[in-house]
């Protein structure tokens, strides 16, 4: 792991992608980008050859994904939970959960699991607010130039969603 050594403790850091739809050149820049500073890299879907090609050139990546509903020979989960860091980290495509027409049912869920952090993707619309301790996070799309960031330190979370050509 790359940790960020801060005062008062070590900070890890997680890059968030999603919805790629075979942007190869951005989803490429964006490892590249943080393939130093980044502990993990999660993705929200919609990226399965983004991500089958990634872990042939790549295979001691730190990569965690789920499905999209347009990743169609993907073997991966709809959504998964990890724990990073002391955090619950509960994350989905989105599209089950009917993220474009509200976020209530992904929110029960996370909850219902006990989640620190919510990630989704499919509306390729960036989102983040905290809701009620929860922070919720959608990366925006790839294809679009947009990612999100979130650092883990022992003070808290901090996430955000950044461009690509910022």
């Amino acid at each position: 792991m790359n940790f960020m050594k801060l005062k008062g403790g070590i900070c890890l850091r997680i890059v968030v992608t999603s919805d790629s739809h075979r942007n190869s050149r951005n989803f490429f820049k964006v490892i590249d980008r943080h393939l130093k500073n980044a502990d993990l890299f999660i993705d929200l879907g919609d990226s399965e050859e983004e991500i089958d090609l990634l872990e042939m050139t790549q295979p001691n990546i730190r990569i965690k994904g789920v499905r999209g509903n347009n990743d169609w020979n993907r073997v991966a989960p709809y959504e998964q939970i990890i724990n990073f860091n002391g955090k619950k980290i509960f994350f989905t495509h989105g599209h089950h959960y009917h993220v474009k027409y509200g976020l209530g049912e992904l929110i029960s869920r996370a909850r219902l699991e006990g989640a620190d952090v919510c990630l989704f993707g499919h509306t390729h619309t960036p989102y983040f607010e905290i809701v009620d301790g929860l922070y919720v996070m959608n990366p925006g799309a790839i294809c679009e130039n947009s990612y999100g960031i979130i650092d883990i330190e022992p003070s808290g979370i901090m996430a955000y969603t950044t461009k690509i050509n910022r």
